[in-house]
């Protein structure tokens, strides 16, 4: 009896391994008929979000081209590769089977030119430099200067700018030649334009807000913005220097 038992599990055994065996060579058998169909081939790639790489630039970095089989391309990787670009902050990839790639791209946004030895760089809201300038892709941006020794409030800085977004301002940064940052909340600018060095305190920025769009008006009703050298407002007070005839 103990002989059948033994002979009856060792044949089940058997089976079950057949059995496996049969679905490994299928799944090995199904996975490369997948792997090397047609069918799966990529044959389109959308971009999305890019403004300062261009999408060829994009396929490039991510290593994904025409043809490959899409079951057989790591989005990690691609991600990965991306991700090293210092234009890049944030990357997601996805399929969109059979044939399809879809690359969302989230780049940091170049607000300030920065020197940084001998070259200049364009650098985030906060000042931190992304890339060298590139002849290629020259964008005019204001130029960012903060004073040796100076820590800037960048949160101030970053409601300040996001206020000029707004046109809270009676100028915008199309009109901003250089920023210079003097202290730690204070900030002193040159609209090139108009030929005029704006000064102000970002500390209480609102309450200066109104006071310099007053003023502003006050010296556009007179006529003599034009002629206005210098445009001061700290304290609560503002000050304007105008030009010598």
């Amino acid at each position: 009896m103990l002989l059948l038992r033994a002979v009856g599990w060792s044949f089940v055994l058997a089976i079950i391994l057949a059995l496996l065996g049969g679905i490994s060579l299928g799944l090995i058998y199904g996975y490369r008929t997948l792997t090397s169909s047609t069918h799966f081939a990529v044959s389109h790639v959308d971009v999305n979000g890019n403004r300062q790489l261009s999408t060829v630039e994009i396929l490039n970095l991510s290593g994904v081209g025409v043809g490959m089989n899409i079951l057989e391309v790591s989005l990690g990787e691609m991600s990965r590769k991306l991700q090293n670009n210092p234009w890049i902050e944030s990357v997601t990839v996805r399929r969109t089977l059979p044939d399809g790639l879809v690359i969302n791209i989230v780049e940091r946004e170049p607000f300030f030119w920065i020197q940084r030895g001998s070259a200049l760089y364009y650098a985030d809201r906060n000042g931190v430099p992304i890339v060298a300038l590139e002849i290629g892709k020259f964008v005019s941006l204001p130029a960012l200067i903060i004073e040796e020794g100076i820590e800037p409030n960048w949160r101030l800085m970053d409601e300040w700018v996001r206020a000029v977004e707004r046109l809270e301002f009676p100028f915008s940064f199309s009109e901003v030649a250089w920023l210079k940052i003097e202290d730690a909340n204070i900030v002193r600018l040159y609209l090139e334009d108009r030929g005029m060095v704006a000064h102000f305190d970002l500390s209480g920025w609102r309450e200066h807000r109104g006071i310099m769009n007053r003023v502003w008006e006050d010296l556009t009703a007179r006529g003599e913005l034009q002629n206005t050298a210098r445009l001061t407002v700290m304290s609560g007070k503002a000050w304007v220097q105008l030009r010598q005839p």
